[in-house]
């Protein structure tokens, strides 16, 4: 009677699981032997900044044409190896690798969006992206960016400006600067240096802006947005050769 009931249990229970597990198998060694019948590439956040396209990815998912992967089976090639291949490009943020259904090989990427670039007077020119990574400039495109300059971002130019707090606290004036309609379209470039105080020289007037560091950065250009709307238009916009906002309630132009 006993054995007979762990029969049953055995015929119930355990017998349709081991089935389940063999028919996961069998499904999934079918589906690595799926040839890989397509690449279709789809990139985003390029907003006007080509630094990347689908022939690039190509290229990173071939090793340069050196290696196949269509019309090959799936089990030939592992797509987190492809994935991370991807990912390691400058100009990708994010980048994920997979296979449909049809049998077709889909890459999601979203491209690095840079926010301001760096001139490097001893080297070459990096960006900031808007994620603070440091990326490299390209020969296909140049994204039209606030400059920034100074011995500030010597120490930034092999890590990101996340690094560390002096970093994080310019990077986020940085971006307040590039997500503000108004100060992005005053601000040609920014001088900061290895103290972090900022110069700033805008598009239009010829002022230079002695800003001081990025502390209290809200004040500072809540002050300045007085001397564009009440001091220069009632002065004239070519009267003063420097604003200082540097100390507390005050705005001194000379």
């Amino acid at each position: 009677m006993q054995l007979k009931k762990s029969l049953n249990i055995v015929l119930k229970i355990v017998l349709p699981a081991l089935i389940f597990v063999v028919s996961i198998g069998f499904v999934s060694k079918k589906q690595d032997e799926v040839l890989c019948k397509k690449i279709i590439i789809n990139i985003k956040n390029q907003q006007g900044n080509f630094f990347i396209n689908e022939a690039d990815i190509n290229s990173l998912l071939t090793s340069n044409g050196n290696e196949m992967v269509m019309n090959l089976p799936y089990e030939n090639f592992k797509l987190k190896d492809l994935e991370d291949r991807v990912n390691a490009h400058k100009f990708i943020q994010t980048a994920e690798v997979y296979r449909d259904l049809a049998g077709n090989m889909m890459v999601d990427a979203v491209q690095a969006r840079p926010i301001a670039r760096i001139f490097n007077p001893n080297g070459a020119d990096h960006y900031i992206s808007d994620q603070g990574k440091i990326l490299p400039v390209s020969d296909r495109f140049t994204a039209r960016v606030m400059v920034l300059s100074g011995d500030f971002f010597n120490s930034y130019l092999e890590k990101d400006m996340l690094a560390d707090d002096a970093g994080k606290d310019l990077f986020h004036f940085i971006k307040f600067i590039e997500q503000d309609k108004f100060w992005s379209a005053q601000f040609a470039q920014l001088e900061v240096d290895d103290r972090g105080i900022i110069n700033i020289y805008p598009q239009v007037t010829k002022q230079l802006i002695e800003f001081g560091t990025v502390y209290n950065y809200s004040d500072k250009l809540s002050k300045l947005k007085i001397f564009y709307d009440k001091i220069l238009p009632d002065r004239g916009w070519n009267r003063y050769d420097r604003v200082n906002l540097q100390f507390k309630e005050q705005i001194i132009c000379e």
